[in-house]
């Protein structure tokens, strides 16, 4: 457990970027065994260089945030981000809709990851029963 740990680590690294502290509740969620089934989200710390790939994309498409993504949506291109500049190690959800113009691109906001993963659970059991 501890080797996986240790390399699920190298896939929340972000190239060029200073350190972030993810928030506890959201370390504990991506260390279940077995891992939390959130379809239609899906968490893309998951796949090695995701978090950098998104992070980059997304800083070029909307240089004036400070984006940390965590989470894809399935069904369109809608991405879980914490906001970056909050250091409270409780961090605000937005959404973002990647590639949506500039000014456009903020679907939607969480206070916190507890209220977002709280929303996913509810959209997956949704999804399921359809």
């Amino acid at each position: 457990i501890k080797i996986e740990r240790q390399r699920m680590n190298n896939y929340l690294e972000i190239t060029g970027r200073s350190h972030f502290s993810y928030p506890s509740d959201f370390i504990e969620t991506i260390n279940l065994t077995p891992a939390i089934d959130i379809e239609p989200w899906w968490f893309i710390v998951f796949e090695e260089g995701d978090v950098n790939y998104w992070y980059h994309t997304l800083k070029k498409l909307y240089p004036q945030r400070e984006l940390i993504p965590f989470a894809r949506f399935n069904a369109n291109d809608d991405i879980a981000c914490f906001d970056g500049r909050d250091e409270s190690g409780n961090p605000e959800v937005l959404i973002i809709h990647a590639y949506a113009s500039e000014g456009w691109e903020l679907h939607g906001t969480y206070e916190n990851f507890k209220e977002w993963l709280s929303e996913a659970i509810q959209t997956h059991s949704t999804w399921e029963e359809e």
